[in-house]
């Protein structure tokens, strides 16, 4: 009864609904935000078509479901998995669909950081990469703005790329530590030291 009455809605109407459906299926839950084909990815190794909706693979959707269940998690890797995309990707659901959270993202370097967040421009960090290209109703629902290694939520929520060390983290109340190639930063011990009493979760990659 509820599908015929909205199929005589004006087509207008039917397309906020269905927005506002996907809105909700989205904020519910990671896996309907990630794989849901609205979140884009690059590949830099096809020429043809490098932006392409994030990989739909069982894995993937294993270790995203450890990464959302867990406090803490260590997770190796090989290169070319997508691991690092994913946990990029759980970091803009966090962002967009959870008011006043505080998520680091750690690499050795400043700008490596930067290159996952954001880096001068929307197209650059991995992070503002999936943001940019996602449908503009969904931007303007969730809205965001980016300066260098940092992106700011409207609803509250910070997404900031750091460099090794405890210094920053120690200093925050965190609701995410992201460590990308955990095992080469060297002050990886230091920050996951100062973090942990204080934080509601650490993912580390490697």
């Amino acid at each position: 009864i509820i599908q015929g009455k909205i199929s005589e809605l004006p087509h207008q109407e039917i397309l906020k609904i269905e927005r506002q459906i996907s809105l909700l299926s989205f904020r519910e839950s990671p896996e309907n935000f990630i794989f849901s084909g609205v979140l884009l990815t690059r590949d830099e190794r096809d020429p043809d078509s490098p932006v392409k909706a994030f990989c739909d693979k069982d894995y993937l959707k294993a270790t995203l479901k450890a990464i959302h269940e867990s406090k803490i998690i260590f997770i190796p890797k090989s290169r070319q998995v997508q691991c690092t995309w994913l946990v990029c990707a759980y970091c803009l659901w966090l962002g967009m669909f959870r008011p006043h959270q505080m998520i680091f993202v750690q690499s050795k370097k400043e700008e490596d950081s930067a290159n996952l967040v954001f880096n001068q421009k929307w197209t650059k960090g991995r992070i503002s990469f999936m943001y940019h290209h996602l449908p503009d109703w969904l931007k303007v629902a969730c809205p965001a703005e980016g300066a260098y290694a940092k992106l700011n939520f409207d609803n509250g929520s910070m997404i900031w790329g750091v460099p090794e060390g405890g210094d920053v983290v120690r200093q925050y109340t965190v609701s995410l530590l992201f460590a990308d190639e955990a095992g080469f930063q060297p002050e990886f011990e230091n920050a996951y030291q100062s973090c942990k009493p204080m934080s509601q979760k650490i993912v580390a990659v490697s």
